[in-house]
């Protein structure tokens, strides 16, 4: 696989896991998408992410997910290596929150500085994308085709581009 459909892949995947944490709560709620056709902040979080519990609405999320699937008994070990990185994915994510919401945290004061912590909280999302794009992947694959359309819709949904042709530009309900 080439390296930049791979990165592609990692960043679709993390934003699903991301969505994951935060769509169960979004319900009904018509938010303002940016240029991309997601609504995120500077740090990419979704509005009202930090006061939200991301293990709670990822699990809540996954519940919703699997019961929309019908999964078979044979699917049901990639299930659980997916679930399991959905959870592992929505833990770090509340780590890092609690983090950047900690008070006692220095923040650097230059901007070489805050710009090498940037650098590195993007580095690890890599990572942790990378290794969601895996379990997405793997999950996948395991889908029979109406399944992947529903996961295919979920997922799309979920990241706040339902309403996205395939070239990623809005469509206009008439």
């Amino acid at each position: 696989m080439k390296l930049p459909t791979k990165i592609m892949l990692g960043l679709i995947s993390a934003l699903f896991a991301a969505s994951v944490a935060t769509a169960a709560e979004r319900g009904a709620k018509k938010s303002q998408y940016n240029h991309h056709g997601m609504y995120c902040n500077s740090m990419g979080m979704m509005p009202g992410d930090m006061g939200r519990d991301p293990v709670a609405s990822a699990q809540k999320h996954l519940d919703e997910l699997k019961a929309k699937l019908n999964l078979t008994n044979d699917q049901q070990a990639a299930w659980q290596t997916f679930s399991d990185q959905v959870n592992e994915q929505a833990k770090t994510m509340a780590v890092m929150r609690d983090k950047m919401m900690d008070k006692n945290q220095a923040m650097p004061k230059t901007a070489p500085e805050q710009m090498a912590l940037m650098a590195d909280r993007m580095k690890d999302q890599a990572r942790h994308m990378d290794k969601m794009a895996d379990a997405v992947k793997a999950f996948y694959a395991t889908l029979k085709p109406e399944q992947q359309t529903s996961f295919d819709k979920i997922h799309m949904s979920h990241m706040g581009m339902g309403n996205m042709n395939r070239k990623g530009d809005k469509t206009h309900a008439k």
